[in-house]
């Protein structure tokens, strides 16, 4: 079902690039506009964007094999990467071809009205697709998912700038229109950053949020007959975590009790929906009382 899911949100993600890409590729042949132009690039990056995020999804949602043990969710964060990729090569080359124009004095002459009605279009539509996108990615724990949001937030803003900035040129001021390619291209430099810092925090296997280890405490020591619980140690495995923890129980117990209830523990703790596996360490104590 997850799965079935992330490669829906994958396929939208691919259909509607795509659908824009067109849109402004349409417009940058009808007008002069450096800002059209740009938003035309942004759109060819994301459509090489979101082929990525379909082929790793896909790859992500695989069962483990023999050469993969704990299965395949590396994929995620480094789809995810590779757009934070992407996009910073993006936000470099808009960024110099603008501030090179700026620098020779070379405006848009020619604008009109089609780039204004792709500009809307793009600002509603991405608009959509990032609600749709913070949605999907937080139900099925998904970094790339949750890249693409920040991608389609960003390119809200990026589209109302460059909506502004063609409109003002349209009215005999396109210096503007440069002077907003320039903010496209800083837009789009930092939402790559954030993508990658997130990306990267996965693949180093980063240690899961205090929340989360409270909530992982709480769950061992549910389970009727673990006394205390501690040295709790987790890290990310692509997407989901593994975790290592010490339930202190009664020492008197027999090694088929202590086996029971290591992994009713190791259950309760792996109920947790990012919990992929649980290592639980047995530590006997004396009886109180």
């Amino acid at each position: 079902m997850r799965r079935s899911a992330a490669m829906r949100a994958a396929y939208v993600a691919l259909g509607a690039n795509l659908l824009l890409f067109a849109l402004k590729a349409s417009a940058t042949e009808l007008s002069d506009s450096l800002t059209i132009f740009s938003e035309t690039l942004n759109s060819l990056a994301d459509v090489v964007s979101a082929l990525v995020i379909l082929a790793c999804v896909r790859w992500a949602w695989k069962r483990p094999d023999e050469g993969h043990p704990f299965g395949h969710r590396r994929a995620e964060p480094i789809a995810g990467l590779l757009v934070a990729i992407f996009a910073g090569i993006l936000g470099y080359e808009v960024s110099k071809t603008a501030v090179l124009d700026l620098a020779h004095g070379q405006f848009a002459e020619r604008i009109g009205p089609y780039p204004i009605v792709a500009l809307c279009i793009t600002a509603v539509l991405k608009a959509l697709l990032w609600r749709y996108f913070a949605h999907r990615g937080r139900r099925l724990d998904s970094p790339a998912l949750r890249a693409t949001a920040v991608d389609c937030r960003n390119d809200v803003f990026v589209a109302l700038q460059g909506l502004v900035a063609v409109v003002v040129a349209e009215l005999r001021l396109p210096l503007l229109d440069t002077l907003a390619a320039i903010l496209v291209g800083g837009y789009i430099l930092y939402g790559a950053y954030r993508i990658a810092v997130e990306n990267v925090d996965y693949l180093m296997g980063r240690a899961p949020e205090p929340h989360m280890v409270e909530r992982i405490r709480q769950a061992a020591a549910g389970v009727p007959g673990v006394r205390d619980v501690g040295h709790i140690k987790g890290h990310y495995v692509g997407t989901m975590i593994h975790v290592e923890l010490a339930a202190y129980v009664d020492g008197d117990l027999s090694t088929t009790d202590s086996h029971n209830l290591c992994e009713a523990t190791r259950s309760a703790v792996e109920s947790i929906d990012a919990i992929d596996r649980a290592f639980v360490h047995i530590s006997p104590v004396g009886r109180t009382g």
